[in-house]
């Protein structure tokens, strides 16, 4: 029990920390509420709980990509959980001795045994987490923030194991000062107590409050701590699962460009105040930048330094958004680099692995819309992918009366054939001027020819899908074309669209209905498998060499695609299917999307890392169901001369089966 000075010290102590850190709290949600884009992300509440509370309390969110530092960090965590309750219990026990929030019955016991052992497991968490990072210091670490540029780490470490090593010492000499028959189910602490039996009675009274007030200014320590730390996702983490977005990853949100005169990010206060909260949440763990194509390549992009930047961004213009003034400065122009915003492929890896579920692409797919719309600055090789796009709606800048051209000779059904198809085939920019891509769609065409599908397409009245224009930041270039196509649909009258490109089926089926534009969306992928197993297509299926798949991340990632193409080719190669290092979810970009397919690229190569680590695999074919896909890795391979690796589209491999069947 604590003298009468010792409680007001404490009381002053919890107040005062306290104070500081809901103040810091407080100044910290009015910064995140100046963003100027409403969203609404109530919806469900229930459900919005549960998954938060399942995932922050399995740790599921940190032990995915990372095993065993997750479990570390799971340990960590649910030390700090069980250590609560002590904690509140020894504050409590200062003015009422002998209290417990759990009684002193069965409850009481097993909690504390749990702590005893779970202390033990914290010590472990803390000390395996101060190797990797001061001792192992793998390259995510190192770069692009140097350790001695970021002590937080060591600060928290050095906290969290002071917490473990005073708790435990405080209750060895709380032990044999009660006497040690009291302690029976805590283990740990009557080691502790054995350790310290040595000391005379009156010291260890000294020594006991010692212990004690370390361990409790330790806790109130932290309070000062978080708010000014990466330690801050402790609570904006789990609030931001709250509010995560529960659309699909692919889709990015409409700009209403009569509505507004601020197109994309310039601003800080130009985002959505959930933009802010990632930024705050980031737990700079780096599971983002360990999947960035970008950064694996050697590009000046980390997912990780987007969210950090902008948080510096945000708390060093804190005097002007919290007085309701304008920032000083851009978010770009000395936070971030165009290299930084231009490098990005959009291929989502980023925020599947994302522990606390942040939202890197639409954050810079904001910077470019801003860049774009509002300074026109951009990478000059944009140029003719822009002007293509609004003046012959293709990237390529081909001529639009060339759309069809592909088809010459394939008996390709357009709408004045077939005026009430099944299937309305959107082809596609690639599928119609990229020459490897022309070749896939004459196979494709083949397959359906077949097969007997009802199809047609719209030939030259189709325009490029806007997903280019999109992910560069080109909204008004988008919406026009988007609305041209949804014209064109309706005009058709048909209801379901078929497509090859994982790039035109996201836009279609994701961000169309943004603009009046529901329809049903297949791709070829799916409806090739499903013909196979219908018995619509005879193909022979004699063992092949090593074959392989590579996922395209707007289809596999984007949309969970990822068994259909798989089936296809493990019929074609008569089951000789092996799978790359990365594959599924884990898969790695070709380096074609986000319309890097139309800007040069410097430093190491996206696709010629991918067409490596198919040779690696000893793989003869690689299939894909992308044209971006199939021009990178089918370029990657002429230029790495890997003649040995035939990259082909799905519908080839499955038309020349037709062929030699």
């Amino acid at each position: 029990m604590l003298s009468p000075l010792e409680r007001i010290i404490l009381i002053a102590a919890i107040l005062g920390s306290a104070g500081f850190f809901l103040n810091e709290i407080r100044v910290r949600v009015r910064i995140i509420k100046r963003g100027g884009k409403d969203e609404k992300r109530w919806e469900d509440p229930a459900g919005r709980i549960v998954h938060t509370v399942v995932r922050v309390l399995s740790q599921a969110c940190a032990t995915g990509e990372r095993p065993v530092v997750g479990v570390m960090h799971a340990f960590i965590f649910w030390g700090f959980v069980f250590f609560a309750v002590a904690t509140i219990n020894h504050v409590i026990g200062a003015f009422s001795p002998g209290f417990s929030i759990l009684g002193k019955g069965l409850l009481h016991d097993l909690w504390f045994l749990a702590v005893d052992w779970i202390g033990v497991f914290t010590l472990v968490g803390t000390v395996y987490m101060a190797v990797r990072r001061y001792v192992v210091r793998p390259e995510g670490i190192k770069k692009p923030m140097p350790i001695s540029r970021s002590p937080q780490s060591a600060v928290v470490l050095s906290l969290i194991s002071g917490l473990m090593i005073t708790y435990f010492l405080h209750q060895g000499s709380e032990i044999l000062l009660s006497g040690a028959s009291a302690a029976r189910w805590m283990p740990v602490s009557r080691f502790t107590a054995g350790w310290l039996s040595g000391i005379g009675h009156d010291p260890l009274h000294l020594w006991n409050r010692f212990f004690w007030w370390s361990h409790i200014l330790m806790v109130l320590g932290f309070l000062f701590f978080i708010p000014h730390s990466k330690h801050l996702h402790l609570v904006a983490g789990p609030v931001n699962l709250f509010f995560r977005s529960r659309k699909n990853p692919g889709r990015l949100e409409k700009i209403d460009l009569e509505a507004t005169e601020q197109f994309g990010v310039t601003d800080a206060t130009d985002y959505s105040w959930k933009t802010l909260l990632d930024a705050f949440s980031c737990v700079e763990c780096g599971r983002c930048q360990d999947r960035c194509p970008a950064w694996l390549s050697g590009k000046a992009l980390s997912p990780k330094v987007v969210m950090m930047s902008l948080r510096k961004h945000l708390l060093n213009e804190r005097g002007n958004l919290l007085s309701g003034r304008q920032t000083a400065e851009p978010v770009m122009d000395g936070w971030l680099t165009p290299d930084e915003i231009w490098a990005c492929t959009t291929c989502g890896a980023c925020m599947d692995v994302c522990p606390v579920l942040n939202e890197h692409i639409p954050a810079i797919v904001g910077l470019r819309q801003g860049k774009v719309m509002m300074e026109s600055r951009f990478p000059q090789e944009l140029n003719l992918a822009f002007r293509g796009l609004e003046t012959n709606g293709n990237p390529w800048n081909m001529g639009a009366a060339g759309r069809a051209d592909w088809a010459e000779g394939a008996d390709v059904k357009t709408l004045a054939d077939n005026p009430e198809p099944e299937y309305l085939w959107f082809v596609g920019c690639a599928g119609a001027f990229d020459d490897q891509a022309r070749r896939s769609s004459r196979a494709f065409a083949k397959i359906l020819n077949a097969a007997g599908v009802n199809y047609a397409v719209l030939g030259m009245d189709e325009s490029c899908c806007g997903d280019p224009a999109r992910r560069s930041g080109n909204e008004y270039v988008f919406q026009m074309l988007a609305q041209a196509n949804i014209e064109a649909f309706r005009s058709a009258g048909v209801k379901k669209i078929l497509t090859a490109c994982p790039h035109c089926f996201n836009m279609i089926k994701t961000e169309y209905p943004q603009f009046g534009g529901g329809f049903e969306v297949i791709h070829h992928a799916d409806l090739i498998a499903g013909l196979i197993r219908e018995g619509r297509l005879r193909l022979r299926t004699d063992e092949t060499g090593p074959t392989a798949y590579h996922d395209s991340c707007y289809l596999g990632r984007y949309h969970g695609m990822y068994d259909a193409p798989r089936e296809v080719l493990r019929l074609l190669s008569g089951g000789n299917f092996t799978e790359l290092d990365r594959h599924h979810d884990n898969s790695f970009c070709c380096g074609g999307g986000g319309a890097r397919m139309f800007m040069e690229e410097h430093g190491r190569r996206i696709n010629h890392m991918r067409i490596e680590e198919a040779a690696g695999a000893c793989v003869e074919t690689l299939g894909v169901a992308c044209p971006f896909c199939l021009t990178m890795l089918q370029d990657a391979a002429k230029e790495k001369e890997m003649e040995g690796i035939r990259v082909r589209d799905l519908a080839e491999l499955v038309a020349e089966r037709m062929e030699a069947g």
